[in-house]
């Protein structure tokens, strides 16, 4: 660790920056009520973007982040984050006009982008070695996937009751910022780079097409699992599995599945490496396979289970690779990078199942499915191709510079 901290502060430290994804979470929490907006609102443009925005603002604050952090420690950029989400999510049903949920969720978005690039670029920060920084973001991203499926249930029980009672939920956002006031340590700003470190970058933009290349599949990952994720209460109600806490539950299986892959996560991508995200693309691919053959609830909720394990899986590869096929002075404004882009993917889904619900005559979900089958397979296929040629070129900038300064 490259700040020093006791065991237990540093315990506490990773407690409440674990916490903070009730914030990166906050689209849980609505996502059961999503039906219910739908028929309340009757406005499908309106909703879509109250359910899936906040994703599409992520992609400006969470560039903006990148920026800030040059100038202002991430603990403040943390926490003024947090203040921003608990206002915004608490009052976010408070008046029941479709204009008034859209704009505090545009809010909500805005808080997301920074805390889920801040929290990342803390833990790359604190955490040097690739090995033990994959360990941490697995385990926060796992702590992600949890408190998901926590606030979920809790939220499918107050949807039973009104769209707007789900709100609520975001109560919990009050302590969280109390214990990121006392257990977050204040590391400097990172200020902007020196012409030095600006020359090096320079003399490494081979760097750049690697890194396009990860962003494209991060972009098309999201896109691709944001499918059932924003729509799975309109998938339930279409299929007749039951009313909006069935949907809670689906929606809490996939985290739980996020959840067990995230820890797991670590140990994987030190055998597997760069071959890590073949796996996620064909879990999906599975997922979406027997989500479509499912009779059932039961069957159902096996399909969410494994898509959310393979997102949570795919999630910590990209946030973690991010970090190791570009320079270190350029980590921070790649995992800001990411963030967006993972956030602009899941925004475009929503939009998407509209375009293809109007082009296939459907107004449900069920027929987009084998789009979703074959979109993830031929990511599958492509990863593969790439893993092939990286194995002959290695895209890994930290054990390249480890290897250049061991021949130094």
């Amino acid at each position: 660790m490259d700040k020093e901290m006791t065991r237990g502060r540093a315990l506490l430290f990773l407690i409440s920056l674990f916490l903070t994804n009730v914030a990166v979470m906050a689209d849980m929490v609505i996502i059961p009520a999503g039906n219910g907006l739908y028929e309340t609102f009757q406005n499908d443009a309106a909703v879509n973007f109250i359910l899936s925005g906040p994703s599409f603002i992520m992609l400006f604050s969470a560039m903006l982040c990148g920026k800030l952090m040059q100038y202002l420690s991430k603990k403040k950029i943390l926490i003024g984050a947090m203040i921003l989400f608990a206002v915004s999510a608490i009052l976010g049903g408070a008046v029941a006009n479709v204009y008034y949920v859209l704009v505090m969720r545009i809010l909500v978005g805005i808080s997301m982008g920074f805390v889920n690039a801040a929290a990342m670029a803390l833990i790359a920060e604190v955490y040097v070695d690739e090995d033990k920084r994959g360990t941490i973001m697995g385990i926060f991203n796992a702590t992600m996937a949890g408190t998901g499926a926590v606030i979920s249930l809790i939220a499918g029980v107050f949807a039973v009751r009104s769209w707007n009672e789900v709100f609520k939920v975001y109560w919990i956002a009050v302590p969280v910022i109390v214990m990121m006031i006392f257990f977050l340590p204040t590391t400097p700003a990172e200020g902007s780079p020196s012409e030095e470190n600006q020359a090096k970058v320079q003399g490494r933009n081979p760097y750049l097409s690697r890194q396009f290349m990860l962003m494209v599949s991060c972009f098309a990952y999201n896109l691709i699992y944001a499918v059932i994720y924003y729509q799975v209460s309109v998938l339930v109600a279409e299929q007749g599995y039951g009313n909006e806490s069935v949907a809670a539950l689906l929606s809490t299986l996939g985290t739980v599945g996020s959840c067990i892959l995230c820890i797991l996560f670590g140990a994987l991508y030190s055998k597997l490496k760069r071959a890590t995200i073949i796996f996620g693309y064909v879990g999906l691919c599975l997922s979406y396979l027997l989500l479509y053959l499912a009779s059932g609830p039961v069957m159902a909720g096996i399909a969410c289970t494994l898509c959310g394990a393979s997102y949570g899986y795919g999630f910590s590869y990209f946030f973690l690779r991010c970090t190791v096929v570009v320079p270190k002075e350029r980590v921070s404004s790649s995992i800001s990078m990411t963030t967006a882009i993972g956030g602009f993917g899941m925004f475009l889904s929503t939009y998407a199942c509209t375009m293809l619900q109007k082009l296939l005559g459907t107004t449900g979900i069920l027929k987009l499915l084998p789009v979703a089958i074959a979109a993830s397979g031929i990511g599958a296929v492509l990863s593969i191709i790439c893993t092939v040629m990286d194995k002959k070129n290695p895209s890994d900038l930290s054990m390249q510079e480890v290897r250049e300064n061991e021949n130094m």
